[in-house]
């Protein structure tokens, strides 16, 4: 499937739950990569569909970041930790490569309000980023032991997607979210296949 093909797919089927997967060449990504043995280095779950609006404001997206480029969408401020991105601002800001990861099975109405909620909240909380425990995620894959449980106090990436899931109830609540890395998320069982949106530059 070509690229503008997987996007034109992406765009019309894709649904709150969904998740997105980011690759990246900098120090930090490779330094992601090399710990986790992938090229996934970023993950981020959609919140909002609304294919009615402009392309750019129809898929809104909840991600855990260092990235203060841009202010988040809910608070209007620029923050380190939890923030609402619109999807096309990230693909437009990101060189790639960028997969979209779908549900395997949709989320319900009930279940995207309790997902919603919790990520509006957590947002407008300016909830920071979890640093401590990103930088644990690497040792644990050199065999360090010590990520403690997932605690809604701070969050990186894959911690606040895979609590947004939990939450959803897609995801067993007893999983230690703290310790998923970006891609632990892409391996959940709820999840399918990624489908490559952009390619790398």
């Amino acid at each position: 499937m070509s690229i503008a093909a997987a996007d034109a797919r992406m765009r019309a089927a894709v649904k709150a739950g969904d998740v997105f997967g980011f690759s990246g060449s900098g120090i930090p990504s490779q330094m992601v990569k090399l710990a986790t043995q992938s090229d996934y280095v970023h993950v981020a779950i959609v919140v909002w569909v609304d294919q009615r609006v402009a392309q750019n404001q129809a898929i809104l997206i909840a991600e855990s970041h260092i990235d203060l480029s841009l202010p988040s969408v809910g608070t209007g401020r620029r923050r380190l930790g939890v923030q609402f991105q619109w999807l096309d601002d990230r693909l437009q800001q990101k060189p790639g490569p960028i997969w979209w990861i779908p549900l395997t099975t949709a989320l319900d109405a009930t279940a995207i309000g309790k997902m919603r909620q919790w990520l509006q909240l957590t947002e407008a909380a300016q909830t920071p980023y979890d640093f401590k425990q990103a930088i644990g995620i690497g040792l644990v894959a050199m065999g360090w032991t010590g990520l403690s449980q997932a605690d809604d106090q701070a969050f990186f990436c894959s911690e606040l997607v895979t609590r947004s899931l939990q939450v959803a109830g897609a995801v067993d609540p007893a999983l230690n979210a703290a310790a998923c890395s970006p891609v632990n998320v892409i391996d959940l069982p709820c999840l399918g296949t990624p489908i490559l949106i952009k390619g790398a530059p």
